[in-house]
């Protein structure tokens, strides 16, 4: 075979020619960026660069006759995914994770609103369930606490 006209670079994947492209046959283009000056203003620079690219610091030195940094960076452009927050828990659960990590202690109302920062209407009922199902204890009016035999 005289010719490689017909083959075709591995993907980054490391797949010859074409295939379906998956999550790691991403081909971002790579700029080689040197940045010099003070350390302190190098490295602010480096950090606004990261805020729109993937930067990797390849080298770093200090030119002794200047005494100026230099930085050799590489950037591709990033493809942030993305985020999804996870669904917020229920009220009965919230309200049961706060007695948890103070069990066998009192909570008052007020308390368990403050720290789950569920509405005060969605926290009565959710008190008055979980104390009707025996998951709590309603020691005093308004107070409640982990039940120690749930």
């Amino acid at each position: 075979m005289d010719s490689t006209d017909d083959l075709q670079p591995p993907c980054n994947c490391g797949t010859l020619g074409d295939h379906p492209s998956n999550p790691n046959c991403t081909h971002l283009p790579l700029v080689e960026i040197e940045v010099t000056g003070g350390r302190s203003a190098c490295l602010q620079a480096i950090g606004f660069l990261r805020t729109g690219y993937l930067v990797d610091i390849k080298h770093q030195w200090q030119d002794p006759e200047t005494e100026q940094w230099v930085f050799k960076v590489s950037a591709g452009k990033t493809y942030l995914r993305p985020y999804t927050a996870p669904a917020p828990p229920t009220p009965a659960a919230a309200v049961v994770t706060c007695l948890n990590d103070q069990i066998g202690l009192e909570m008052s109302k007020s308390d368990l609103h403050t720290l789950t920062g569920i509405d005060s209407g969605t926290l009565s009922n959710t008190l008055a369930n979980l104390a009707a199902a025996g998951e709590i204890e309603c020691t005093h009016p308004g107070v409640y606490r982990k039940n120690l035999t749930a």
